[in-house]
């Protein structure tokens, strides 16, 4: 036979008058957002739970100290109190440097105090505020070894009603009011500077956007479709268009490694190199040619371990030729229009990427696109993705991606995107993503 359960037991705690008060003080204490609002509740609250009439608050320093603040328990009830820990350091040194006198000698000695027969305070702050009240709880407050404050908890109550244990246990408290202030303000320099990261970094992603291209070329003979996903920082992908000699074109897609501000410089600069680059006066529009004009630029910049994948290549409308030369990124995959078959673009040049090496060898490949053949270009942050059980994209989802697509470009972005999805779950991702498709129509669509 299973057991009763002992009915639990309480003590009566009714006629703890204390107790309620402060709950309530803890509570609001805990829901405070920033040291000024922790502060102000405390000071309005704690005179419920012991007879305190008003609070002092001193900053030592190296040559003396400075008052923070000075209020009356019912006047910090009503949102009065007078405190600067919300202000930084350099408005802090501004107030008043004082020494000697009733909060020198106390301090003295970095140890709780109760004193009793307190003389008069003269002190421009303080003085007009604890006038009248002769007893006072000293409280020094630690960080760490040191301490980093004090606090002074003045009242009126004949000696001998705070007791020794009063002063324990108020010194506990004022340090773990400390430490909720600290802890605040720390929360809230963290998020002021994280908004102002964000604020930059946001500005940053805006210039980056700015530098691609604002619409999408007409191409005899060929249609295009890009997609760019960014992810939540700003990061180095990059791709462009270049009208060039003899009627061809130039597409490139790039991937500055890492993130942030110093890929988005990266990614801004090599935008700059190449839109300088004349393939009149340099070696005509030959990819190896124009690979290695922006490498060298590169390397010159010392980009202090960074570096940049790319993939080049020209298109000849009017034969199909596509040339192309890779520098260490990701082979595009090409879709077959007469068979739907799906293969890496290989070759194509050195593995190295830009910015390395100021030797580099770069060798142009060359294939003729068939009618409706697809090109796709894409950066690592599509093959890279991670899906839900820590499985990355890969090439072979990629390639699934585009069989089962028409080879429309238009298709291809978004059966990549649907498969994206599907792997990972969620729409949100962890690095950049950007795609080009070019489909060739051939000649037929140029006559």
């Amino acid at each position: 036979m299973p057991r009763e359960a002992t009915p639990l037991r309480y003590l009566d705690l009714s006629n703890e008058a204390t107790l309620e008060p402060l709950i309530r003080m803890l509570q609001r204490m805990s829901g405070g957002s920033s040291s000024k609002e922790i502060l102000a509740d405390f000071l309005g609250q704690y005179g419920r739970v012991r007879p305190v009439d008003a609070f002092v608050g001193v900053k030592p320093d190296a040559d003396g100290y400075r008052v923070m603040y000075a209020v009356r328990t019912k006047d910090a009830v009503n949102g009065k109190a007078l405190h600067t820990r919300d202000v930084n350091p350099e408005a802090l040194a501004l107030l008043e440097l004082r020494r000697g006198g009733f909060f020198g000698e106390v301090m003295a000695e970095p140890k709780p105090k109760m004193v009793y027969d307190v003389p008069a305070i003269d002190d421009p702050t303080a003085g007009p505020v604890v006038s009248g009240l002769r007893s006072c709880m000293c409280l020094p407050i630690f960080k760490g070894e040191e301490v980093f404050e004090w606090t002074f908890a003045f009242s009126s109550a004949p000696d001998g009603v705070i007791q020794p244990r009063d002063v324990g246990q108020a010194t506990v408290t004022a340090n773990l009011l400390g430490a909720a202030n600290r802890h605040a303000d720390a929360v809230n320099e963290i998020e002021r500077l994280n908004g102002a990261l964000r604020t930059q970094l946001d500005g940053i992603a805006r210039v980056q956007q700015s530098l691609l291209p604002a619409k999408i070329p007409e191409i005899p003979a060929a249609e295009l479709a890009t997609s760019y996903l960014t992810s939540d920082e700003a990061g180095g992908d990059y791709y462009d268009f270049f009208p060039l000699p003899g009627g061809r074109w130039g597409i490139l897609i790039a991937d500055v490694s890492g993130h942030g501000a110093a890929a988005a410089t990266v990614m801004a600069m090599l935008h700059a190199i190449l839109h300088c680059y004349d393939p009149d006066s340099q070696t005509g529009p030959d990819p190896a040619a124009i690979m290695k004009y922006a490498n060298e630029r590169l390397f010159a910049a010392r980009l202090d371990g960074m570096f940049v994948t790319a993939f080049f290549c020209v298109l000849d409308p009017v034969t199909g030729e596509l040339a192309y030369c890779n520098c260490g990124h990701n082979p595009p995959r090409l879709k077959r229009g007469s068979s739907g078959e799906v293969a890496a673009l290989d070759g194509g040049g050195a593995t190295v990427p830009l910015g390395i090496l100021d030797d580099a060898a770069f060798v142009t490949e060359r294939l003729v696109l068939g009618v409706n053949d697809t090109v796709v270009l894409y950066t690592d942050g599509i093959t890279e993705a991670f899906g839900m059980t820590g499985e990355m994209f890969g090439d072979h989802r990629l390639d699934a991606a585009l069989t089962t697509c028409t080879g429309q470009p238009d298709c291809v972005v978004d059966s990549v995107h649907k498969a994206l999805f599907q792997h990972r779950g969620k729409p949100t991702r962890d690095d950049d993503q950007t795609i080009v498709a070019l489909r060739y129509h051939g000649l037929c669509a140029i006559a």
